[in-house]
């Protein structure tokens, strides 16, 4: 990963350059009403005028620059970090339903970096061919780790259920789940009994 494509050096050039654009906007009106107060200044009676002498009285003109380039900073800030923002909620939306259901959509992503990392790891994840439970003995043993990497999930779920169960004071259905899991462990010790034999 390019050490320059980090989400913090990201930032810090949206940050720059939201602040840089809106100093150039808040001078360009500055200018602007600097000019039109020059060309009507000699009629009083203007709206404008009058609009610009209420705010120079009451407010001032620092406060009111102050508040214009915050909030001109702000809009471009959301703007300029809304990629790395959508990027993230999509990375959030691919890890939870890998969490919950084991397997998710390819997650693309705009971002370079960490995020564009992060999703790479995560799509190569979804690239291992996972076999059905269904197919022959023998197909398994072709793919060894993919074998142990099914039995594995299938017994950290059932522990999940198995918690979920505990939560819920459902004792029959957590004891199901335990000989389930437990099954699952025998048949998994087996197979690696298998794998060391063939070795």
């Amino acid at each position: 990963m390019h050490r320059l494509q980090t989400v913090r050096i990201s930032f810090l050039y949206i940050f720059m350059g939201s602040a840089l654009l809106s100093a150039a906007f808040l001078f360009a009106v500055l200018r602007a009403v600097t000019l039109l107060y020059s060309h009507y200044s000699g009629q009083s009676g203007v709206f404008f005028v009058r609009l610009i002498h209420w705010i120079i009285n009451h407010i001032g003109k620092t406060p009111c620059a102050i508040v214009l380039f915050v909030l001109i900073f702000s809009g471009l800030f959301i703007l300029r970090s809304q990629k790395i923002a959508d990027d993230l909620h999509t990375v959030l939306v691919g890890t939870s339903e890998l969490a919950v259901k084991g397997t998710t959509q390819e997650i693309k992503v705009l971002s370079g970096g960490e995020l564009g990392q992060i999703a790479s790891n995560l799509n190569r994840m979804q690239r291992i061919e996972v076999p059905d439970r269904g197919e022959a003995p023998g197909t398994l043993e072709e793919t060894p780790a993919v074998a142990l990497l099914i039995r594995t999930r299938a017994i950290l779920r059932t522990l999940r259920e198995v918690e979920e169960a505990d939560n819920t004071d459902n004792g029959m259905e957590a004891q199901a789940l335990l000989e389930a899991a437990n099954v699952e462990a025998r048949s998994m010790e087996r197979f690696l009994e298998n794998l060391i034999i063939e070795s």
